[in-house]
């Protein structure tokens, strides 16, 4: 067979997948480096402007400026203060808003806004003008005001009419330390979201400058030390054919892994020809056995419901089933089909012995019973057919013992036959689970001409029904003692009102822990079923 051509080279997906971890690693350090640097610069001026707010709110004595909050009229102290506002505006060498204000329940009211000779006076408050509160207020200065407390955290803003910037701001207590004023310092950025771009893109061009020497370098270095080697065993083993291998070992000169590769590829192939002929016969039986088997494990697989919630349309009833097998294929069967819109048909059953001919034999009977289920009649009628059936041509004499009921999805009334089956175990809604015993006819292929009896029985909504083979009662434990119907009714009732698929599991669970290491002996099949009333 002739060696496929490669759809890509190694040294392109090498390629890839490290320009790949490139651009993440950009992506991860931009955004890092992005918010680091944002915090930093957001931080410090931050912290500036808080302190020139200390300093003014230090500079500020309440009793002094009281009778100027009230008249408006200014003393010699105030006119001090107030220059000592406009200074410190003009010392910060930013664009900012301070001033001093008296705060009210729904508004405040200006007492001075610093100036500069630059300022235009018609946008700068003067005393007495009032503001009314907005959501900023009322959700970062009030609580601060309530608390009277200076702000501490960084509050940053970027409106269209102001820009990017910080603000700040601390109470005036009088002596009693009640709040009276408040100064709040606007600190303008109108270079931080250049600032933080550029930092960015710096940071940005020197990662992706040193990751592409890197590449190259790492490219270079992988293509003469690892490439280049592969490639040469590549060759070597292409040419082997028909036991013939021409492995130049002299090519590989680097002490390495590589070169450790091709000698014990080298090896394997003398030992793969030497071991080929010993295992050839005996792998061929194990691949016709193991044909057998995926077969038969594929038939009984697909012949049986596994699709849950079985009925996913209607609201009138509810069933679930599991089946174990023993071996690789097991005789246990279950079934549930409709008849017709109203009518269900249900069936457990097990076919003597086990393996291969019990699965066999359980797809014969279960086909058997579901087609002449589907042609209608009572449960007897259908197993004396499917008997006379089953017994032509019955020269292994197997037979299967089989529960089947068929019910009225509209009134809960069913009919059902027990031909040498297990005893059903019935709930009634809001009750436990009891064993229902009742005399069983002799199972399906025992002789033709078989009679079988068959009883009614009622369904309300909540009754549920459990079903199972022998294999359920009789796993036994390292003692030799069989698990019995007694424990099972036991594991039902441990929550009676759990989903069905919670309550199989539970009895696995209990039979798993009662057999502990004891493998198991027999199928083991289950099947649950809630009569929930008519659809609506």
């Amino acid at each position: 067979m002739d060696q496929p051509k490669m759809k890509q080279r190694l040294s392109k997906r090498i390629t890839f997948v490290l320009l790949s971890l490139m651009v993440l690693m950009a992506a991860i350090i931009s955004t890092v480096s992005y918010y680091a640097f944002r915090n930093t610069y957001l931080r410090f001026y931050d912290e500036k402007a808080q302190q020139m707010v200390r300093v003014v709110v230090e500079r500020t004595d309440w009793e002094k400026i009281s009778q100027y909050a009230e008249t408006g009229k200014t003393d010699d102290y105030v006119e001090d203060l107030l220059s000592f506002y406009d200074y410190m505006k003009i010392s910060a060498r930013s664009p900012l808003y301070l001033y001093i204000f008296i705060p009210h329940e729904t508004s405040f009211t200006y007492l001075y806004e610093a100036r500069t000779p630059e300022d235009d006076l018609d946008y700068i408050a003067e005393w007495g003008d009032e503001f009314e509160y907005r959501e900023f207020e009322y959700k970062y200065i009030l609580p601060d005001i309530e608390a009277k407390k200076a702000h501490e955290e960084i509050t940053f803003q970027n409106n269209e009419y102001y820009g990017a910037g910080l603000s700040t701001w601390a109470p005036i207590l009088d002596k009693e330390g009640n709040v009276r004023a408040m100064v709040e310092l606007d600190y303008l950025l109108p270079y931080f979201q250049r600032d933080l771009n550029n930092f960015v893109t710096r940071i940005i061009f020197i990662f992706t400058l040193c990751v592409a020497l890197v590449l190259i370098f790492l490219l270079i270095y992988m293509d003469r030390s690892v490439i280049a080697p592969i490639g040469l065993l590549n060759m070597s083993v292409d040419s082997y054919r028909h036991k013939e291998l021409v492995l130049d070992k002299s090519l590989f000169r680097k002490d390495d892994e590589v070169r450790h590769l091709s000698i014990s590829f080298g090896n394997m192939v003398e030992r793969i020809e030497r071991y080929t002929e010993e295992i050839a016969q005996v792998t061929a039986e194990k691949e016709r056995i193991g044909a057998e088997l995926d077969v038969a494990r594929k038939i009984q697989a697909d012949m049986l419901p596994n699709t849950f919630p079985a009925f996913p349309q209607r609201t009138d009833c509810d069933v679930y089933a599991t089946m174990n097998p023993a071996k690789e294929v097991g005789g246990d069967f279950y079934d549930f089909f409709l008849i017709d819109q109203n009518t269900l048909a249900m069936v457990m059953a097990d076919v003597s012995g086990k393996g291969i001919p019990a699965a066999l034999f359980m797809v014969i009977a279960k086909t058997l019973i579901k087609n002449r289920a589907q042609m209608g009649g009572s449960p007897a009628e259908i197993l004396y057919d499917v008997n006379e059936q089953i017994c032509e041509g019955n020269d292994e004499n197997l037979f299967v013992t089989v529960w089947l009921a068929i019910l009225d999805l509209r009134t809960g009334k069913g009919m059902v036959s027990n031909a040498g089956h297990e005893h059903p175990v019935l709930c009634r809604k809001g009750g436990k689970y009891e064993l229902v015993e009742y005399r069983h006819t002799a199972a399906v292929g025992i002789m033709s001409g078989l009679k079988f009896r068959e009883h009614e029985f009622q369904l309300y909504p909540g009754d549920r029904v459990f079903v199972y083979t022998d294999g359920v009662t009789e796993a036994n434990n390292t003692d030799k003692e069989l698990f019995g119907t007694d424990r099972l009714v036991e594991a039902l009732n441990i929550d009676p009102t759990s989903s069905l698929v919670d309550l199989l599991h539970t009895v696995r669970k209990t039979i798993n822990d009662f057999a502990q290491d004891e493998p198991q002996f027999d199928d083991m099949t289950m099947m649950g079923f809630e009569f929930k009333g008519m659809n609506i």
